[in-house]
């Protein structure tokens, strides 16, 4: 069976396969090598970005507005022996298999998450109400949490056809994915997740107290109540492309990953051997950008000690509301 990747089901293309081409991800004309391009944000978009414009032969300029790693931050606990918070991202899924091309090319070591209910987790306490339940797997729980667990699988497969749908991910089958997952899009644009449990035949054949539990134990990694306002289609993705399933951390802490990529020096189109995203910036980040404007061919670019500069591209990989509120 192949391994499951995030393949689609919106934009069915082999990242991986992309990322990881011998060839790299291409080539410039000689007349572009070395030329500047901004880089807003030193997140693990930004620094990522950055690390493959640097291998292509463009300097990458980086941006960032406060702390280097954005939401992969790592913060060691004073006075321990190595005992790591992490401060964002800390869940990795396996079928994110374009960041783990990365973790697996910086060398970083990691171990499998301790979620509810894994081998990881050794044992799992749910008390819900007052009423505490031990369990090392789902068969140690009451029936109640199994006919949940079964009631979910159910209403995917009865109203996505979801096995199928899977399936066709995991073999990439570009034509089948979005024969089956168009429909869904046009059908279920304004579906809430809510909707979707309350509709289906396999819950209303259940009692009210089966959904309630549901909402606030779930059968993964916590509650989903508070997910039940939010698109079915973005609920149906998680699960469809098992992103809160098999889930690893970084041994050490992840920010760990985007110091190794700022260090490293790869070979590149262009730049001399022992070239590094630090050395091409001097050693650190600059400033928050304040604003961008267009002028001529080129983006104007201002930061928040006034500077200016001109830039051919500018890359934002901040959130998109700070595009209209802070920038």
């Amino acid at each position: 069976m192949k391994t499951l990747s995030a393949f689609g089901p919106d934009f069915p293309f082999a990242y991986d396969s992309w990322i990881s081409h011998p060839a790299g991800l291409g080539s410039l004309p000689e007349a572009s090598l070395g030329a500047e391009v901004a880089v807003i944000g030193a997140g693990a978009a930004g620094i990522i970005a950055a690390y493959e414009l640097m291998k292509l032969g463009l300097k990458p300029v980086i941006y960032e507005s406060a702390q280097f790693g954005g939401r992969l931050r790592s913060q060691v606990f004073e006075g321990s022996d190595g005992v790591v918070a992490e401060l964002g991202g800390m869940r990795f899924p396996v079928s994110s298999r374009a960041f783990y091309h990365y973790l697996d090319l910086m060398g970083c070591e990691t171990a499998p998450f301790p979620n509810p209910l894994t081998d990881a987790a050794g044992s799992t306490v749910i008390d819900l109400e007052g009423e505490t339940h031990f369990a090392r797997s789902l068969d140690d729980l009451p029936q109640i949490y199994r006919e949940i667990a079964q009631a979910y699988t159910k209403a995917l497969e009865d109203q996505s056809d979801f096995k199928a749908l899977q399936e066709a991910v995991r073999q990439r089958d570009t034509a089948a994915i979005k024969a089956l997952w168009d429909p869904l899009v046009a059908q279920w644009d304004e579906r809430t997740f809510y909707d979707f449990v309350t509709h289906s035949e396999a819950f209303r054949a259940l009692d009210f107290r089966h959904r309630e539990m549901f909402g606030q134990v779930g059968f993964g990694t916590g509650g989903w109540d508070s997910d039940f306002p939010n698109s079915m289609l973005e609920i149906l993705r998680v699960n469809l492309l098992e992103l809160d399933d098999h889930q690893r951390y970084v041994v050490g802490g992840v920010e760990q990953l985007l110091h190794r990529l700022w260090r490293a020096t790869p070979e590149c189109a262009h730049w001399p051997e022992g070239t590094s995203l630090s050395s091409l910036n001097g050693g650190a980040t600059r400033s928050r950008v304040t604003a961008l404007s267009r002028a001529g061919k080129d983006i104007l670019l201002r930061d928040q000690w006034g500077n200016e500069t001109l830039y051919a591209a500018v890359l934002s990989t901040c959130q998109t509301h700070l595009l209209t509120t802070a920038i």
